[in-house]
């Protein structure tokens, strides 16, 4: 069953709401004629199919000469690209813990290496991305600085220690990285944790390098500069829902309802939480990748919270949400799904959800509170502070907790790339990057980790992944 039209109206975020000027590139191409023919299209104007866009149009690159559709069933960043928290950064050591533990306890049960080239995959792309911003002179309140993962329980702050040990170790005996490490460091000590992020519960600190855009600017942008390719066409659709995605014998014929059909010779869903309505016949990787939903909400802080004494990192609260500081508006924050979890909702509050039209009571209350109950100092809001606007948006959890990136097996010319688990700013752009790479050398980007390929090998050995809900509970 095709996932749109949608029988209801998307909730509008902070970052869509604050892109609204002549740059931007709403309903864009909305009553434009539909062409029959492409060489590529780009199902999907989130980040993925945007920055994909990007590299395939640079000169000299695969799309030179070439004619680039990009399809989007609503608008550019309408989904997650436009919804998220805002940062652009690496995890930190947790990362290897959770990507090397197995399956069957809840990981991805990667070995150590697969493991380093996603933690170094993910602080290249950070430079990729402020390489780039600087390169195009973009507008995207781009900023980099350090993030602070705040420690809250004490049973937190052991299990971070014995993982610091491990990543350490094997980092160092690694030779494929060269004894590469993370630029990462401990704050042990509790006061001193709780001075560097004014948390009142803080135990220690993770403490590295980080980043933060403006996503609906950061993904139209780039859009716009493949639209704007003085050596390829490419042509953006918007409210243009794909149907189906079925083989033809000039590629892919690619049906959009009453706006037409497109037949192109290479076609790549960037649909994330949507994918699996596209491969109705292929379960393995339908049910691969998970749709969950996501709410998030722009806090205007108290003036103790503002000018000098703004927050200067951005960060993840155990117990709490990832945050940022915005350049001109104040805190966007969200709950981890283990905050949900741990503390007011049920995984039924989260997974196989697709409806971005409503913020939840629950989830409401506990965004308009979490700041001026936890911050040391926030003191009284006043109207006007506080939580004035939150939102939803659905993300895409992937089984195996690994993006699917590349050809799909046994059908050649059709390329995924989704599930990103609610951490895509980290590497989406340096994916795509790679992906462009391949379509033009016919070869698998070094620079891109191997396990992110889709695989027959791959999609049954997640048959052992542990469930985000047991079957029995969703029925």
């Amino acid at each position: 069953m095709p996932a749109f039209p949608q029988p209801f109206t998307s909730t509008v975020s902070h970052w869509q709401a604050t892109n609204r000027g002549p740059t931007s590139l709403w309903n864009h191409g909305r009553d434009a004629p539909l062409p029959t023919k492409a060489d590529i299209v780009i199902v999907g104007a989130g980040v993925t199919g945007s920055s994909l866009a990007y590299h395939l149009t640079r000169p000299g690159d695969v799309g030179e000469g070439k004619r680039i559709i990009v399809l989007e069933a609503k608008d550019v960043a309408s989904g997650a690209s436009g919804r998220n928290g805002g940062h652009v950064g690496p995890r930190a050591w947790d990362g290897f813990g959770s990507l090397t533990r197995s399956r069957a306890e809840g990981g991805a049960g990667l070995t150590n290496d697969d493991a380093l080239d996603i933690m170094y995959f993910e602080a290249d792309n950070l430079d990729y991305v402020e390489s780039l911003v600087k390169k195009e002179k973009l507008n995207v309140d781009f900023w980099r600085g350090n993030r602070c993962d705040v420690l809250t329980t004490e049973a937190s702050v052991q299990a971070n220690l014995a993982n610091i040990e491990t990543y350490k170790k094997t980092a160092a005996a690694s030779t494929k990285h060269n004894g590469r490490q993370t630029e990462w460091e401990l704050i042990s000590d509790p006061r001193e944790a709780r001075k560097v992020s004014r948390i009142k519960s803080a135990l220690a600190i993770n403490r590295g390098p980080s980043g933060s855009w403006h996503p609906h600017r950061g993904t139209t942008a780039l859009l716009r500069l493949a639209i704007e390719s003085k050596t390829s066409t490419c042509e953006f659709f918007s409210w243009t829902p794909v149907n189906s995605v079925t083989p033809s014998p000039s590629g892919w014929s690619v049906d959009c309802g009453g706006r037409g059909t497109i037949v192109a010779g290479q076609v790549v869903l960037a649909t994330n939480a949507w994918t699996s309505h596209l491969f109705p016949n292929v379960p393995d990787l339908a049910n691969h990748v998970i749709p969950y939903r996501g709410q998030a909400a722009l806090i205007t802080p108290p003036t103790t919270y503002a000018g000098t004494g703004a927050l200067e990192a951005t960060m993840g609260i155990e117990r709490g949400p990832y945050l940022i500081q915005t350049p001109h508006s104040g805190l966007v924050i969200g709950p981890y799904n283990a905050t949900v979890l741990s503390e007011f909702g049920t995984p039924k509050d989260l997974f196989y959800i697709e409806d971005d039209s409503v913020v939840t009571p629950k989830f409401h209350d506990w965004l308009s509170t979490y700041c001026k109950d936890n911050f040391e100092g926030w003191g009284k809001e006043v109207k006007g502070e506080g939580n004035n606007h939150d939102w939803s948006g659905i993300m895409a959890h992937s089984i195996d907790w690994v993006p699917l990136v590349g050809p799909v097996p046994d059908m050649p010319g059709l390329w995924v790339s989704a599930g990103y688990n609610g951490h895509g700013m980290a590497k989406i752009i340096t994916i795509t990057r790679s992906i462009a790479q391949h379509m033009k050398t016919g070869k698998w980007d070094p620079r891109m980790p191997q396990c992110f390929a889709i695989t027959k090998e791959r999609l049954r050995a997640a048959k052992q992944c542990k469930p985000v809900i047991p079957l029995q509970s969703r029925l």
